[in-house]
């Protein structure tokens, strides 16, 4: 790398380490959006450029060989390609899986426009040093708001997250004080994820739209039922794999600092992760289930465990890609990752021109993974799922064990 490329900032310690984890292990994100008219690849190569100019994190490689891992600024534009019409862009995420980021000469993010007889879709990769899930669809609703005639200005160079979580209040809602939950004490918490070793194989790809009635339904009931929609997915997920004859389920669910401390909204890493785990013989009826899963996660997501993690890599950092990937098998491995992104909000201009949202859809190499990326817009919730492993059925039947859910009566009633 040229020396002469500008320093951005140095990575935090989360983000080294994922850098780390990534020497071998290549985890790269896909977000889709599907418009409701045709873009030529000049007029998206001209909000692509638009788009690196807003957000500084999405014009920059790492430099791995300074003293610090530092981001060094990119001359290059952000890389687009083409593919044939009507391309299923279940075929484009699964392709991009396969084709790892490299770390430099950057930029750390590429796009791909799939033409349409009737709109089209446009598919954002990011490599993950650069952004999260929440990250990402910043950066792919700012794309939709340029493409729609929105000047984007541009923004500062976001801080790590380790510098922002110091200066965040620790106190503890009395809501977030809650007893323990079923599976959270089973020592199957503790078991670590087993590493395969990247091969380019395509993952499986699999999609689920809830129609807006059964997403009105789910959330009004989830009020009712004093829980959370992203709790009812993961007990959604619980039960189809205890139905596969799963003992014992562990979700991992990627906690939004954004929203969970009020960390500012920026195309940047931003999350922690927090695991919750479901017996078999644990028989509550979903809706128990589910709040004992909200539970869980509500004292995960506190003020105070979040620093206290945060402080705890930020002062034992891997020094090695090993160290790295030992600590993301210890901390990471599940039976299924549910990645909740929560509402999109389009811009005003965006949103006739929006027609659907899909991701975040990776993989992050570890054996039997399923990880499900989850938003909603426009009245609807849409889940994309992906493996090398598929469990028959596994987003499909989640959407009916929803369905069940909602069609009977809330308790009290």
């Amino acid at each position: 790398m040229a020396v002469s490329q500008s320093i951005v900032r140095p990575l935090g310690a989360f983000e080294r380490t994922i850098d780390f984890y990534m020497h071998r292990n290549p985890v790269q994100f896909s977000l889709v959006a599907e418009l409701d008219r045709q873009v030529s690849a000049t007029t998206l190569a001209s909000a692509l450029a638009a788009l690196k100019d807003r957000h500084a994190l999405l014009g920059v490689a790492v430099d791995r060989a300074a003293p610090e891992a530092v981001f060094r600024a990119s001359e290059d534009g952000i890389p687009l390609e083409a593919a044939a019409d009507g391309t299923p862009w279940q075929s484009v995420v699964a392709v991009e899986q396969t084709r790892p980021i490299p770390a430099t000469p950057g930029p750390l993010v590429r796009a791909v426009l799939v033409p349409r007889e009737s709109g089209c879709a446009v598919v954002l990769t990011f490599a993950h040093q650069i952004a999260d899930g929440v990250g990402g669809l910043r950066a792919l609703l700012d794309l939709v708001a340029a493409l729609g005639g929105e000047e984007l200005a541009p923004s500062n160079v976001p801080k790590a997250q380790e510098d922002l979580l110091a200066h965040v209040g620790g106190a503890v809602d009395a809501g977030d004080a809650v007893t323990s939950t079923p599976g959270e004490d089973d020592e199957r918490m503790s078991a670590v994820g087993e590493l395969m070793p990247f091969s380019g194989r395509r993952p499986h790809v699999d999609a689920l739209a809830l129609d807006r009635g059964l997403t009105a339904r789910l959330v009004r009931r989830c009020r009712l039922e004093r829980t959370s929609v992203h709790a009812a997915l993961c007990a959604a997920a619980t039960v189809v794999l205890h139905r596969r004859g799963r003992e014992f389920v562990r979700v991992l669910s990627p906690v939004d600092l954004r929203r969970a401390v009020g960390l500012p909204d920026e195309v940047v890493v931003r999350f922690a992760g927090a695991r919750t785990g479901s017996p078999a013989h644990d028989v509550d009826e979903f809706w128990a289930r589910s709040r004992h899963t909200r539970a869980s996660l509500s004292r995960q997501r506190t003020p105070t465990a979040l620093k206290a993690g945060s402080a705890a890599l930020a002062d034992h950092s891997p020094s090695s890609g090993g160290e790295a990937e030992a600590m993301m098998t210890a901390a990471t491995a599940a039976d299924i990752q549910i990645t909740n992104l929560g509402i999109a909000h389009p811009g005003r201009q965006s949103s006739s021109v929006l027609r659907a949202l899909w991701g975040p859809a990776q993989i992050t190499q570890l054996r039997g993974e399923h990880i499900i990326g989850v938003v909603t817009v426009g009245g609807r919730l849409r889940m994309t799922g992906l493996t090398h492993d598929p469990v028959a059925g596994l987003v499909p039947e989640m959407g009916a064990v929803l369905a069940d859910a909602c069609a009977g009566s809330p308790r009290g009633c």
